[in-house]
């Protein structure tokens, strides 16, 4: 007896329910040991660690959206969801990838809605949410503390894309549905700049559904995601001018790179990032710019995939706008990946493995719909389901092997140095994470390997610096730190570390002179006053040391020690009463030592 087809509608329905239960499910399971992930020294260490707008507090907020991030994004939502956990959980890694995971889930849940509302047919939205939801590319936006910038501009990104397609028929309540994806389009932006391109993704909703773009009705609903796109990239591309130096000189942001390389390198990009979601290899953080003696160069290889970029053009033109799944897909890929390939850079690397986890969804929504369309008999059907069940065994696998090398810095970064054994940032970035264990000579030989690759290497010879001081070799640290000052004159963290090293040798005016050209370098170096301060109190030149302990104050009111030393600058002039005001604001954050001595002193 064959069933009514309503009835095997509602079978589907139901069995979709069931599936789509067992996939989040699946996918917690899969996620459940990057639970055990610390922070890493990449991103991580930016957003959260080494933030010092981290607390929780209406000036840190207010800066964040009205200036952005030290960091050099614009991202204040994002900020704001780290500084909530760091007020409850301080630096507890699991809570801050507890709610990546989290907010993951519900993206999938967005994703299986979205499809659902572009196709009708049966467990297709199913396969598109499991490859979004288990595909090794999405664990850097997931196993990786900073990757909460992706998980949760995704999160109100889809939301808007929802509430906008529901709006769409005007059915009533849709004016509340339109209003709402104004809003979840706001929170997009402000959670990453990437959701900029929300106006562009409508137009080709608008287009899918049919409308007619020569109407006035076409453009007029766009107009308030416009103006909201045009205020935050003004945003988005001014919040560089409030961050720290580290993060807007011009080689982190590689702007040195020739046009005509970036050109290339976004052509190679936008195929190969294509190549990596059908065929996921050699994924790693970092993936390097092809380099030759210190130049940018463009290998023989990148031209095929330049002719590969101008075949899919020409196939979009010529046969994908025939088929609204097809020319659809490639362009909401397209549209949500052109911010993305270094045109203008906008961070280190030729690609990043975060930056498909939400455009990526366009190859899936293809991949998916044309796999169903050749595979209609009940056979060939059963036949597809096994081939994507084996695929999904197969990213599970990789993607557990991602979110293992998530562990910790040196994990990840050992994992880069396999995919890429000439990646001086690499090596340089596993030094660090060496040094961070008490593990110099591993540290050392790590920055020696970075500065063999890249001789000119200030930062590896600044670090390589450092652990020379903390094994007491502080003539090969001025070494180093000399070569770091004379290839980044400006370098300011090697002017304080070489004054350090001065220091450690009583070269003490020397290491003054060494402080005052790192505050030169860097206006708001709070450690470069205080050393100063610390050697012009040694002096007995008190009354400048105070002024320096207040202006490293004024850069970090969270500065403890900063607090401590200036109360013992006023004891020594014979302030009692403004040295136990310092004295008991160091306490409260969180200096613990001559706690007794200073509870006696200043009752």
């Amino acid at each position: 007896m064959v069933k009514p087809k309503k009835l095997q509608t509602e079978s589907a329905k139901n069995n979709q329910i069931i599936y789509f239960i067992g996939l989040l499910i699946l996918t917690f399971i899969l996620y459940f040991p990057s639970l055990k992930n610390q922070f890493t020294n990449w991103d991580d260490d930016a957003y959260v660690p080494s933030n010092p707008n981290i607390e929780l507090t209406k000036e840190n907020m207010k800066k964040s959206f009205f200036e952005g991030e030290y960091h050099r994004m614009y991202a204040p939502l994002t900020a704001l969801s780290h500084s909530i956990v760091y007020h409850y959980y301080k630096l507890n890694p699991k809570p801050y990838i507890f709610i990546n995971l989290l907010i993951h889930l519900l993206n999938v849940l967005l994703v299986f809605v979205f499809v659902s509302l572009l196709i009708k047919k049966p467990y297709v939205p199913l396969l598109i949410a499991a490859l979004f939801a288990l595909h090794p590319m999405q664990v850097e936006s997931v196993a990786f503390i900073a990757g909460r910038r992706d998980v949760l501009y995704v999160f109100f990104y889809l939301l808007c894309l929802i509430f906008y397609i529901k709006s769409i028929d005007r059915k009533k309540p849709y004016f509340i549905k339109y209003i709402l994806s104004v809003v979840f389009a706001l929170m997009a932006m402000l959670s990453k700049g990437q959701a900029l391109t929300i106006p562009a993704t409508l137009i080709l909703l608008s287009f899918f559904f049919g409308a007619n773009w020569k109407t006035k009705a076409f453009w007029l609903d766009k107009i308030p995601f416009i103006i909201l796109a045009a205020i935050l990239a003004y945003k988005v591309f001014m919040a560089p001018q409030y961050a720290s130096a580290a993060y807007t000189n011009s080689s982190y942001l590689v702007t040195t790179i020739p046009l005509y390389n970036r050109l290339i390198y976004a052509c190679f990009g936008f195929v190969q990032y294509i190549i990596l979601l059908l065929v996921p290899y050699k994924l790693s953080l970092a993936h390097p710019y092809p380099m030759w003696a210190g130049q940018h160069i463009i290998p023989a290889y990148y031209y095929f995939y330049v002719a590969a970029f101008a075949a899919l053009v020409f196939l979009f033109f010529k046969y994908a706008l025939k088929d609204k799944i097809l020319w659809f897909g490639i362009a909401f890929f397209a549209v949500n990946m052109v911010m993305l390939l270094q045109i203008l850079p906008n961070s280190y690397g030729l690609l990043n493995d975060h930056y498909v986890y939400f455009a990526g969804a366009g190859v899936f929504l293809i991949l998916c719909q044309k796999a169903s369309e050749k595979f209609r008999t009940k056979k060939s059907i059963s036949l597809l389901y096994v081939f994507f069940a084996l695929y999904v065994i197969i990213l599970c696998g990789l993607s557990y092997q991602r979110i293992e090398a998530f562990n910790n810095s040196v994990t990840i970064w050992t994992d880069v140095i396999k995919k890429y054994p000439e990646c001086d940032v690499a090596y340089n970035n596993r030094g660090d994470a060496y040094d961070r264990l008490g593990l110099s000579d591993k540290a050392i030989s790590n920055y020696s390997i970075a500065i063999n690759i890249s001789p000119n290497y200030a930062e590896a010879y600044s670090n390589r610096g450092y652990d020379y001081i903390t094994i007491g070799l502080y003539n090969k640290a001025i070494d180093d730190f000399d070569h770091a000052i004379k290839l980044t004159p400006d370098f300011a963290l090697a002017y304080l570390d070489r004054g350090i090293a001065k220091q450690k040798l009583g070269l003490n005016n020397e290491a003054i002179k060494d402080y005052t050209k790192a505050a030169e370098a860097k206006p708001d170096y709070d450690w470069a006053y205080f050393n100063r301060a610390f050697l012009l109190g040694e002096k007995g030149l008190i009354d400048d040391a105070i002024k320096d302990y207040t202006k490293a104050i004024t850069c970090n009111p969270g500065f403890a020690n900063a607090w401590f030393n200036r109360g013992g600058a006023w004891l020594k002039k014979g302030d009692k009463d403004k040295a136990c005001m310092d004295f008991k604001k160091a306490q409260k954050l969180g200096y613990s030592y001559d706690y007794d001595k200073i509870n006696e002193f200043c009752k």
